[in-house]
């Protein structure tokens, strides 16, 4: 695709495209996360908690520094959402755990998010199915792909 210039100005305008969405996609998910105290950060966490995760597992799912995650840890924790457990084997190691009330909130919080006017609105039920499906593809390839920039090198 490098070797083409055509595709790598589709690739060019694809890339900005994202770059202009993302924004009004942080601010609608800021917005209506700031009445329960939390920034899309600490919901990308918490979305991203499934089991007993350790902080540095999250950290590296999220790619971000891994003391910033002590400090998404506590306001979730703040919230009741998480829990710190010691890990089973490694006592150097905290695990996050969700809560009930976590659990209930990761399941009740995107109906929250996105019901009414939003980013996605003026796109059909199928325009959204298949961006979702296009976007989910190019994680799945990113994730897989170790040309990444964020590929471990080792």
């Amino acid at each position: 695709m490098a070797n083409d210039p055509a595709q790598a100005s589709e690739a060019a305008e694809l890339a900005d495209a994202l770059y202009t969405v993302m924004p009004f996609v942080v601010d609608h998910v800021n917005g209506r996360l700031a009445d329960f105290g939390m920034t899309h950060t600490d919901y990308w966490a918490l979305r991203s908690v499934g089991g007993p995760m350790a902080m540095k597992d999250l950290a590296h799912c999220m790619e971000i520094d891994p003391s910033y995650v002590t400090l998404v840890a506590d306001r979730l924790e703040e919230l009741g959402l998480i829990e710190r457990h010691q890990h089973p084997t490694d006592r150097r190691v905290k695990n996050l755990v969700l809560t009930a009330k976590g659990k209930r909130f990761k399941k009740t919080i995107p109906g929250k998010l996105w019901d009414g006017p939003n980013t996605f609105s003026n796109l059909t039920d199928n325009e959204r199915a298949k961006l979702t499906r296009l976007l989910t593809k190019l994680v799945a390839t990113n994730d897989h792909d170790d040309s990444s920039p964020n590929a471990d090198p080792t």
